[in-house]
């Protein structure tokens, strides 16, 4: 039986649209930066637990300016951490977009496998022919690595497709 977890039409003007506003959100996050897979692995990671820590040392010495060096960059430092409140509600929406996006081709990629294999299922029943030798033909980069199949205790094979 088909599936059909999402019916969606894109109309151009839609499209053009999203892909516009993309486009200016991309502009907006010009000064954001990426960082490489090492940078990654060495950073200092700021979890739950470090994060109360980081904050309430930020706040003793935000009290104290005194303990601190007279070069050390405590603007800076104030700097970030407003930042980071500023960019964690951004994330949190950009993520259920992506959520959304993701979870929308995952379901219309279901959506299609699952037609495709009962069209080749429809066709195998139908028995030989110019469509079932092209169905073949076009499943074989799909199904062609699979091999045969053993069914347990006999040692012989069956075609798996």
């Amino acid at each position: 039986m088909l599936q059909n977890l999402i019916s969606l039409t894109i109309a151009p003007e839609r499209l053009k649209s999203i892909d516009t506003t993309l486009t200016a959100l991309e502009s907006l996050f010009d000064d954001f930066i990426e960082l490489s897979v090492a940078q990654r692995r060495e950073l200092l990671k700021l979890g739950p637990r470090s994060e109360v820590f980081c904050r309430e040392t930020i706040s003793v010495m935000e009290r104290n300016p005194g303990v601190l060096p007279a070069d050390f960059p405590m603007d800076d430092v104030l700097e970030d951490r407003a930042a980071l409140d500023q960019v964690r509600p951004i994330l949190s929406r950009l993520r259920m977009l992506v959520t959304l996006a993701e979870d929308t081709e995952m379901a219309l990629g279901s959506d299609l496998y699952k037609a495709a294999l009962e069209g080749y299922r429809f066709a195998r029943v139908g028995g030989k022919g110019a469509v079932l030798d092209e169905l073949k033909a076009q499943a074989n980069p799909r199904f062609g690595n699979q091999g045969r199949r053993r069914k347990p205790g006999n040692g012989t094979g069956s075609d798996p497709a």
